[in-house]
């Protein structure tokens, strides 16, 4: 597979782009290509850096509810970016340049804009680094996978495929201050998982009761320093607890 350098949006780019949300709103809700971005953003729009990706494809997903192409797309994602550094990944620019260059048409297809908000909250880090990552159209997806993903075992990506069947399973995790925390996210994943199989039914209302029931432990305990394999055993037996009522 062939290699490509990563690039950011420029700070010029940047700081047109945040002074003129709405013109830059109406632009991408009118033109399908991203031709109008050179003509519209002062050079250089984007900068290159010497961090190298595989040159991948995203499909697109026109009808916005297709679950097995958002499931491919963020395991692609993932492969790829996954061995860039952290300021890389959490650094808005780089997911501006994926979303006005690389994945223009990609990202219009995967969320529908609605107007100005749609573009602040889910293409760049108007909200603050933590909503931009965990909300963004792409940045979601790497996440998703990242935060989920079990090496270790035969089928690494099966949390990652169940909540991206259901959103509900993964989106009240994502307001918590705690959801960019591997071991948290996937020991709760993985112990709401084993309660809703051997349960046979599903409560979308119990995961943001989860969500709240961590958040309460971490009033009283420092999450970090909770293992895994513990989380996973509090949050079943709350989920069990849940379920009996």
């Amino acid at each position: 597979m062939n290699k490509i350098n990563i690039k950011l949006m420029s700070d010029s780019a940047l700081a047109y782009l945040k002074k003129n949300i709405e013109i830059v709103t109406d632009k991408i809700k009118s033109n399908e290509t991203n031709d109008w971005v050179y003509k519209d953003f002062k050079q250089p729009i984007f900068v290159e850096k010497n961090y190298m990706i595989d040159d991948i494809e995203l499909s697109e997903n026109p009808d916005l509810v297709d679950k097995e192409i958002d499931f491919k797309n963020s395991i692609i994602l993932y492969e790829a970016l996954k061995d860039l550094p952290n300021y890389i990944l959490t650094d808005e620019k780089f997911w501006l340049w994926l979303y006005f260059e690389k994945f223009y048409k990609v990202t219009k297809s995967m969320m529908k804009i609605k107007g100005a908000s749609t573009i602040k909250d889910h293409w760049t880090f108007e909200q603050g680094v933590r909503r931009g990552l965990m909300f963004g159209v792409l940045s979601r997806c790497f996440y998703r996978v990242a935060l989920t993903v079990e090496e270790y075992k035969p089928d690494k990506y099966e949390l990652t495929r169940w909540i991206i069947q259901s959103p509900e399973r993964y989106r009240n995790l994502t307001w918590r201050s705690f959801s960019s925390e591997k071991h948290l996210v996937r020991g709760i994943i993985r112990a709401e998982k084993k309660a809703v199989d051997e349960y046979g039914y599903e409560n979308n209302d119990f995961y943001a009761e989860i969500a709240k029931y961590i958040s309460q432990i971490g009033s009283v305990r420092l999450l970090d320093v909770i293992e895994e394999n513990d989380i996973e055993n509090m949050v079943y037996n709350k989920m069990t607890e849940l379920y009996n009522k």
